[in-house]
């Protein structure tokens, strides 16, 4: 299938598809002091001003919390834990 899209341009970049999502947020703008939108995409997550046209870096925020990776992670180490003679490991 032909793509429109220039070498080494796939169509799923951030300057084409936008984020993941947008959000409202009760956050500030820690520069104005103004109210927020909190945007995120591929995990990680920033603030963009409404007041005025800047926002926050991507790494000043804390990454975004993945429910189903902390859940994964917990059903793994029981299944280890269950794994090991009397439950323990050596």
């Amino acid at each position: 299938m032909a793509s429109n899209y220039p070498p080494g341009v796939t169509g799923s970049e951030y300057e084409i598809v936008g984020p993941d999502y947008e959000k409202e947020t009760g956050e500030l703008c820690p520069d104005c002091g103004g109210p927020c939108m909190e945007a995120g995409y591929r995990g990680q997550r920033w603030l963009s001003c409404l007041n005025y046209d800047h926002t926050t870096d991507p790494g000043d925020l804390e990454p975004l919390c993945d429910p189903d990776r902390k859940y994964d992670e917990e059903r793994d180490r029981q299944i280890l834990e269950e794994g090991e003679p009397n439950g323990h490991s050596q």
